[in-house]
């Protein structure tokens, strides 16, 4: 039996969505486009909405919350065919218990029902985070310089994609 279970969240999930989300924003403020201040003041229903509109799979161990990941398909009627990776984290004391990849692959699992193509941004220097996505497909097709800024400064993503479809 895996110690830890992995399963798509739904909108009564929205209190340990938030819970992942702040921890993820805390430990690795770096990492995200977002910042914990910010979403520390939404609501409860704004993180429900999002659970709507997005899938995300979570992490479970020892009946916690320990990670997550997010896939959300593009709307456009020419990038429809395409999803997109977001918010991946787990927790550190979660760690190297192959729960990152777990999550990885459901989320792939998920897409290929209903994307040809998955993108994702992975903040350069991450190596961690960018050995998981090879090991999963994904090739790096571009940097985007300063993509995100701080009051620490400057940090560029890496840009990767992976193909669903033969």
């Amino acid at each position: 039996m895996s110690p830890f279970e992995i399963r798509r969240l739904e909108i009564t999930d929205a209190q340990d969505y938030r819970a992942i989300r702040l921890a993820a924003l805390q430990g690795e403020p770096e990492a995200f486009g977002s910042v914990h201040q910010v979403e520390k003041e939404r609501s409860i229903a704004e993180f429900a909405e999002r659970l709507a509109t997005s899938i995300v799979f979570a992490a479970y161990a020892g009946g916690q919350i320990a990670g997550m990941a997010g896939l959300k398909q593009e709307t456009g009627p020419k990038d429809r065919h395409k999803g997109f990776v977001w918010g991946m984290y787990v927790r550190p004391e979660a760690r190297k218990q192959g729960i990152g990849s777990a999550l990885i692959a459901a989320t792939i699992d998920r897409a290929g029902d209903i994307v040809e193509q998955l993108t994702l941004t992975v903040v350069q220097g991450n190596e961690d985070a960018i050995l998981l996505y090879r090991k999963f497909g994904f090739q790096v097709y571009g940097i985007e310089p300063r993509a995100l800024k701080a009051a620490t400064g400057y940090a560029d993503e890496v840009l990767m994609s992976r193909i669903l479809i033969r």
